[in-house]
């Protein structure tokens, strides 16, 4: 439900009103964990308003896609999607739905998507969810007044930050929480402080007491969300490292991941912090993108590769049995081989568990846009099959070695395949499969690892 700084909404759903069948919405989401949650809040927003959320488009009246901008695909991926759904409910001979844009899609284009052939009837930013009830009762037929065109409501307001209902993630065991919103260090290539707005904190006291709300709805795990978590900061009187023993003094929260972490804030009291605190998961997602320094000051980066691996070789040193993935950028304008070269060689000292690697494509509106994008789309194919291969081969020699050995891991529900089998995740994020009895999500099983195919490692469980 949507949470403004200077209140604390009742977390809990109220109960659908007695009567006329309310409208129903269908929510789609796209991108992100943080949109994920985001979906979560939008949903529990307008149950709290009276509407039903459906898990069936064809049974909706009105379909919300909230969207991701990171990428230009994923833009054409929406715009695709809204004539499909207007087919769908042709086909279906339904009425058509009313269709709204919302998130960081809606916040970069605005009106501008009420226009043209695949118009959508509503637009609304990451920052203005608390409209949506208003706009879709009228546009749904609610009230007396006809049914006006819909509307886009944009813009970042400081004060609006949303806290989902506090039911159990559907795809695992860990809760989503974001803390922060917003990012305000303005890398390049990136479109976030555009889409999202300037850094914005959820107060302490908020965090505090949603993720207890999770804890006595039964959860045990959560993950905090922020573009970029690390960056933390209350005032001058806490920072991400004081907000985790904050949350780690919860009583019945056993574990604690986040998402996503910037080299420059990895400072030493942080990793001394998730080293020291049982809870904290000893995973670290922090995105490199480039090893070359040139690239990186180009980039806006803030720090260098000998910086970045002075943080690896320190967190390995105080975080015990940490992991580290990363996400990369290659063909950024002006990247030359040597420095592509330089990419490859800080993959080949970190080995990485897992990298999320991208072609660079440029992005309206963000500084890069002003670089010419020089590196011929042919020579990014090349070094991207490059970088992916030698990832492939450092994970390959490392999954190897951990073949026959003994972990802990969490399960966190029924495996998509093969029949009869459970998803379990290490504390440090390695995905394990295990056949046998059904096992709860939440619970903790030993394994022993016997074989991996890509990321996933399958497994034997001891009780099992």
């Amino acid at each position: 439900m949507a949470m403004f700084q200077n209140s604390l909404p009742d977390l809990t759903k109220p109960p659908r009103p007695d009567g006329a069948e309310a409208p129903a919405v269908y929510i789609e989401t796209y991108g992100c964990q943080m949109n994920t949650y985001d979906s979560q809040a939008i949903g529990g927003l307008l149950e709290g308003a009276g509407f039903r959320v459906v898990d069936n488009e064809l049974a909706a009246d009105a379909v919300l896609l909230n969207t991701c901008s990171v990428r230009e695909h994923a833009e054409h991926k929406v715009i695709s999607r809204v004539g499909e759904l207007r087919h769908r409910r042709l086909e279906a001979d339904l009425a058509p739905a009313i269709i709204g844009i919302c998130g960081c899609m809606a916040e970069r284009l605005g009106d501008d998507l009420r226009k043209g052939a695949k118009a959508v009837d509503l637009v609304v930013g990451v920052d203005n969810y608390d409209a949506l009830p208003g706009l879709l009762r009228g546009l749904t037929g609610g009230g007396n007044a006809a049914r006006p065109r819909g509307g886009a409501v944009t813009g970042h307001r400081h004060d609006a930050h949303y806290v989902a209902p506090p039911e159990l993630y559907p795809t695992n065991n860990s809760h989503l929480v974001t803390i922060h919103k917003g990012c305000d260090y303005k890398c390049t290539y990136c479109i976030v402080p555009m889409t999202r707005g300037p850094q914005s904190e959820k107060a302490p006291e908020v965090i505090v007491e949603e993720i207890r709300s999770i804890v006595a709805q039964g959860g045990r795990e959560v993950t905090l969300l922020g573009q970029n978590v690390t960056a933390y900061r209350c005032g001058d009187r806490l920072d991400f490292a004081g907000l985790l023993e904050m949350v780690a003094a919860i009583d019945g929260l056993e574990r604690i991941r986040f998402l996503t972490g910037h080299p420059h804030d990895m400072h030493r009291h942080l990793m001394d912090t998730i080293g020291r605190l049982e809870k904290v998961c000893p995973w670290l997602h922090v995105p490199a993108q480039s090893g070359s320094d040139t690239v990186l000051r180009r980039m806006k980066r803030l720090y260098t590769a000998a910086d970045y691996l002075d943080m690896v070789d320190y967190a390995r040193r105080v975080i015990p049995g940490v992991s580290f993935s990363s996400d990369f950028i290659v063909g950024f304008p002006g990247e030359t081989d040597a420095d592509f070269r330089a990419t490859l060689e800080l993959v080949r000292r970190v080995q990485y568990d897992q990298i999320f690697s991208f072609k660079y494509s440029e992005r309206p509106g963000v500084p890069a846009a002003r670089l010419a994008d020089d590196v011929p789309l042919e020579v990014k194919k090349s070094r991207l099959a490059e970088l992916m291969a030698v990832q492939q081969e450092i994970w390959s020699a490392a999954a190897d070695t951990l073949v026959g050995g003994l972990v802990t891991a969490v399960c966190e529900g029924p495996a998509r395949r093969p029949a009869g089998a459970w998803r379990l995740r290490t504390a440090n994020n390695r995905k394990v499969i295990v056949h046998g009895p059904e096992v709860a999500a939440g619970s903790s099983l030993e394994v022993r690892l016997t074989g991996w195919e890509g990321t996933t490692f399958f497994g034997e469980s001891r009780a099992g």
